[in-house]
């Protein structure tokens, strides 16, 4: 039998005590379609890498062909180049994969530096994939790119809505802590 003056220690899911120490304030449920879609955008960014990595071929022959280029030794030399930007965008994503990472943990930790941050890779992410789609890809990349660029931009109307941005309020605890500093 319980008393109802009795007080109890706050449980997880799982009927444990939380751990001692474990001051992270809890994130509000405001921040939850950042992350989730934080994590949207990187599965599409690798998804498009798998998919470009193993069509490569076949993209930088859409690329010159779409360029009526005939001549051999100019073909030879654009495919070269074109391969390397392909390959500096699958590398690219691998490194923003990296960073997700990193940057999801400090905005569930409420480091304004991160809230930051997640606004400029979103605005200039979603420009940036605009601008894109003028360039000579197949159309099942512009369409990857043309959602990947609505995901952007979800993003950055989620972070910019008022219980986020009151969250990482500057001069509240925690919030201004350098990245590197603990």
């Amino acid at each position: 039998m319980r008393n109802d003056d009795e007080v109890t220690a706050p449980t997880s899911s799982f009927g444990t005590p939380p751990a001692a120490g474990a001051g992270l304030e809890q994130a509000p449920r405001a921040l939850r379609p950042v992350v989730v879609l934080l994590m949207v955008n990187l599965a599409l960014s690798i998804i498009v890498t798998a998919v470009t990595i193993l069509a490569r071929n076949s993209i930088v022959d859409f690329q010159l062909d779409h360029r009526h280029i005939t001549d051999p030794a100019l073909r030879q030399s654009l495919r070269q180049g074109y391969s390397y930007s392909i390959l500096s965008r699958v590398a690219g994503n691998i490194v923003l994969s990296i960073v997700y990472a990193f940057l999801v943990r400090a905005l569930l930790r409420g480091r304004r530096w991160a809230y930051r941050r997640v606004i400029w890779l979103g605005a200039v992410g979603a420009v940036s994939l605009i601008v894109l789609l003028a360039t000579p890809y197949p159309v099942w990349l512009h369409i990857e790119q043309g959602t990947q660029a609505v995901v952007l931009a979800a993003l950055v109307f989620f972070v910019l809505r008022p219980p986020v941005r009151a969250h990482f309020a500057s001069g509240l605890p925690g919030r201004d802590v350098r990245r590197f500093r603990r």
